[in-house]
Formats: structure tokens, C-alpha cells, sequence
């Protein structure tokens, strides 16, 4: 988890979109633990990310750390749940071997996967709730674990939709497989069930928790055009590679940041690891194939191939959302994520079987060697990515003019409202605005209606990244009294409090 946050504070300053999480995570330890008032997205992530934000600022209050804390604990678990996959089965040497592989996999990772993994932690959550869903089940029967997987399951659809791609439609799939492979209805039952009692539960849970009042959710869904969906079908090799470190294809100026990308002169270790990672998912597959056609009997490694074909089915569903989701030039790459993944946890499942059955003497130790070397060698090429200074939030600076000037309440664009609030640990509190029609108004996306109401504002600020034209400010409140440039911003003052178009003051 320290390695993780390390990574996260390192990679890249957090945006707005960490910054909402933070502030959903102060609005359920404030009580609104349905977080009404609130309109978000398919994915307000309200059952992980949210809720371990919550429980921190419950015990240490808000502190802008968070937006890096948050996503490494969130990684940590995901890497828990995947070692904890690899070792299935296993004991000594070899189940060492398996959950070093997924450790060293996803904790020294390529630039770019670890930029989606911690910099850019969202739907992280979501995976690791679906690895430990599949281990609830990884004894294909019904009982405890059974139930634990449906709840996992419906836990993580109610925070993100992402979970029927994950983890539901795997399992439902792998169900499928392991009746077909066996020849029996009753094989792949628990996994097929606990899929669909998964999605049944999150629904209604949505339809009850609707009733008793919480966030709006909007459910308009940019899809990418049929001519995108086909560039990103053809794009999936190669991002996939790329997060696996064997292509460079979506590290550029809205992928993974130039200066930490080119930092990784040990990529020979990620080549080597990524050729290894893709041939086991390749036999995995095969295997998948020829249980289906030849037919596999129960007694007898049931758990492996169960637990293989989910991962392998996982790979491939995790990939449907980029096809139907991602934009041009890479954008939404972090979709493909999951598949990288569970494509590393299902090569250690097989790096574990594959040390299991290597004979003691010299072959074992020189296979024990390699793997040593290679484990080395990636947390060297991690140690020399992460050599360089933090990279500093573009509002540092802003926060510390504001705090020292006693501008403590204002209004801003979304990219710098959010980032703002929580980078000053809560001293300055700036909220979300749009211009429409020539009036400035509440941002009614990724905010509470708590935090407007009959409020009144000292400042607002314009500029930056995404940010409110100085025209729409002097429109809706005449000319500033004064107007300081810190950075990117400039910070509109008036000689009286500032009100919204819609607020009870404005009409």
C-alpha cells in the first residue's frame, strides 16, 4: 500500500475527479451516507472509493492526501485479491511463486498500467471487488462463499456498472462454460446463479434506496460511433500490450505523462514479463476452447480450470466497455485495465502450477533464480520511474493566496471547483459553476444541491484547465473590485458577495 501511494503521488497531480470522490466521501461521513442531493454517474463509485473516503475522514477529517491514499488502499486490496487467486490451491514454493508474479505484476508496473491503476485509480475498486468475488467462489458450490459473491457482486454494481463487464457476465459466462465442459446442468450452477442473484440484488437495492431518497444518477451514455467502435476493436491488442509494457501505443499526451513514460530503462523486464503474460493467457484459452469441445471431468483439478476460465473470460468481457466507450487517440484507454489484470493474475495462477510441478534440484532453483531476477529487475525499473520530484498540484500555489487573502467561500468551473476545496484540506470551499444563456449557474453534475441553496460567495475564479471565461463573470456580476493573478487563475473579487442565476437572492 505504501509502494502504491508512492506511485500515486508521484505519477501525476490529482484532478477534480479525484477531488469528488473525496468530498462524496465527507458528505456520508456527514450523514448522507445515501448521498442525496448528489447527481453523478453510472460509476459514483459511492460502495468503495466514496465509502473508504468516508470512513477516513470520519477518523482524520478531510485531508487532501486522500486523493492519493484513497486509490492505493483501493490497489492494495485489488492486489490482495489477486494473489490470494494465484496462491489458490497452492502451498510453499509454488504458491510463493504465484503470488510473488501477480505482486511484483501489478506493484512494478509499466508506467502506463500503473498510471490507470493508482494516478488514475477509478473502476480499481471495481476489480477488486470482482478478483474476491471470484474467490468466494472458487470452490463452484453453493454455501458462504456463494453468498459472499453475490453480495460482492451487488456491492460493487450499486458504485459502478462497470461490474456487469468485470465481474457478472464472467461468472454468468464461466457458469456456462463449466456445464458445457462437464457435460452436466448442475456444474457452473453457483457461479451462473451468484452472477444473476448479484445483478437482481443491486437492483433492487437501487429500487429501495431510490425510495428512501439518494443521489440522481444520469443515465445518458456517450457510446463511441460504429467507425470508433471498429478503430477501438482494432486498438485492443495493442493498448493491452501497451499497459503490459510490450508496446508503448497510449503513452502520449493524454495517456501516461512523457516525463515518467520514458523514465523506464529496464524494459526489458517488462517485454519479458509481457510475452510471458500473454502466453499464458493464449494457454488459458486454448484450454478454455478444449474443455468445451473434449469435455472435462469434475474430480480432478475442478478448481483450476473453474477459476481459469472466469479470468479468461474476464479478459476479453473487461474489453467491451473500451469498444463501445473509449473516444479517439486513445482517450478511455483506461478501460482496458481490468483486462490487463486479470490477464497477470491468471499468469500467476499458471506460473504456481508450473512451479508445482518442476522437480527439486537444479531446474527448480534455476527457475526460482529467473523469477528472483526478473521481480528485481521491475522494482528497479520502478525505482528508477519513481526517482523524480512529486508532481505538484496546479493549485498549490492558488490555495495558499486564497487562505492568506481570507477568501474562504467561491465559484468556479468544475476542473478547478472540487481540486480546490480539498486541496486546501477543506479551508477554502469553491463550488461548481457553469455558464449557460448568459447566466452563471450551479453545475448540478458531480456536486450536492446541499452546497448551494441560499449560499453566498466572496470570489470567483477564472482560467485554467476548462476553466469560466472572465465575460461570463463580469456578465452575471458587473466589473470586479479586484482581480489577482495566481498561476493559471485569475481571482475575480467584487465589493459585495456574489449569488447564482436561479438562487432565492438572485430572483
Amino acid at each position: 500500500m505504501l509502494l502504491l501511494y508512492f506511485t500515486s503521488s508521484h505519477f501525476q497531480a490529482a484532478t477534480s475527479d479525484s477531488a469528488t470522490l473525496v468530498l462524496e466521501g465527507q458528505s456520508m461521513a456527514r450523514g448522507q451516507v445515501l448521498l442525496h442531493g448528489w447527481k453523478l454517474t453510472y460509476a459514483s463509485f459511492w460502495t468503495s472509493n466514496a465509502l473508504l473516503d468516508a470512513i477516513a475522514i470520519s477518523l482524520v477529517g478531510l485531508r487532501s492526501g486522500l486523493m492519493y491514499a484513497g486509490p492505493a488502499v483501493v490497489a492494495a486490496v485489488a492486489v490482495a485479491g489477486g494473489v490470494l487467486l494465484a496462491r489458490e490451491g497452492r502451498r510453499g514454493a509454488s504458491a510463493v511463486a504465484g503470488g510473488t508474479a501477480v505482486a511484483a505484476l501489478l506493484v512494478f508496473a509499466t508506467p502506463s498500467f500503473a498510471f490507470f491503476f493508482v494516478a488514475r485509480g477509478f473502476h480499481v475498486a471495481t476489480i477488486a471487488y470482482a478478483l474476491l468475488a471470484f474467490f468466494a467462489l472458487r470452490r463452484g458450490s453453493f454455501g458462504w462463499g456463494w453468498v459472499a459473491a453475490v453480495l460482492l457482486l451487488a456491492f460493487g454494481m450499486l458504485g459502478d456498472l462497470m461490474m456487469v463487464a468485470y465481474g457478472v457476465i464472467p461468472l454468468f459466462g464461466a457458469g456456462l462454460v463449466a456445464m458445457v465442459s462437464a457435460r452436466r446442468r448442475r456444474t457452473g450452477l453457483a457461479e451462473s446463479t451468484a452472477a444473476v442473484a448479484g445483478a437482481a440484488v443491486a437492483g433492487l437495492g437501487r429500487l429501495a434506496f431510490d425510495a428512501i431518497g439518494t443521489f440522481g444518477a444520469d443515465r445518458s451514455v456517450s457510446l463511441a460511433r460504429t467507425g470508433q467502435r471498429i478503430t477501438n476493436l482494432e486498438h485492443v491488442p495493442a493498448y493491452v500490450s501497451s499497459l503490459l509494457g510490450l508496446t508503448s501505443a497510449i503513452v502520449s499526451s493524454r495517456g501516461v505523462p512523457a516525463r515518467i513514460g520514458s523514465m523506464d530503462d529496464l524494459g526489458w523486464a517488462h517485454v519479458f514479463a509481457a510475452v510471458l503474460v500473454l502466453a499464458c493467457l493464449l494457454l488459458a484459452l486454448v484450454s478454455l476452447i478444449a474443455g468445451i469441445v473434449g469435455g472435462r471431468h469434475e474430480d480432478g483439478g475442478q478448481v483450476i480450470w473453474r477459476l481459469d476460465n472466469v479470468l479468461v473470460i474476464g479478459v476479453f468481457c473487461s474489453a467491451v466497455p473500451f469498444v463501445y466507450l473509449a473516444g479517439s487517440r486513445g482517450a478511455g484507454a483506461r478501460y482496458l485495465l481490468a483486462s490487463a489484470a486479470f490477464a497477470i493474475v491468471l499468469a500467476g495462477r499458471m506460473i504456481a502450477r508450473a512451479a508445482a510441478r518442476l522437480p527439486m534440484g537444479w531446474s527448480a532453483r534455476a527457475a526460482a533464480a529467473a523469477g528472483t531476477v526478473l521481480a528485481l529487475s521491475l522494482a528497479t525499473g520502478f525505482g528508477l520511474a519513481m526517482s523524480g520530484p512529486e508532481n505538484r498540484s496546479p493549485v498549490t500555489m492558488l490555495t495558499t493566496f486564497l487562505k492568506a487573502h481570507g477568501l474562504r467561500q467561491g465559484v468556479a468551473a468544475y476542473w478547478g471547483a472540487n481540486l480546490v476545496t480539498v486541496a486546501s484540506n477543506g479551508a477554502v470551499t469553491v463550488r461548481a459553476v457553469t455558464a449557460s444563456n448568459g447566466h452563471v449557474r450551479r453545475l448540478e453534475y458531480l456536486s450536492s444541491a446541499s452546497w448551494y441553496g441560499d449560499q453566498r460567495f466572496q470570489f470567483c475564479l477564472c482560467g485554467g484547465s476548462g476553466g469560466l471565461g472572465p465575460r461570463a463573470a463580469i456578465r452575471q456580476w458587473g466589473r470586479p473590485k479586484h482581480v489577482y493573478a495566481v498561476g493559471q487563475y485569475r481571482v475575480f473579487v467584487w465589493g459585495h458577495l456574489l449569488t447564482l442565476s436561479g438562487s432565492p437572492e438572485a430572483s
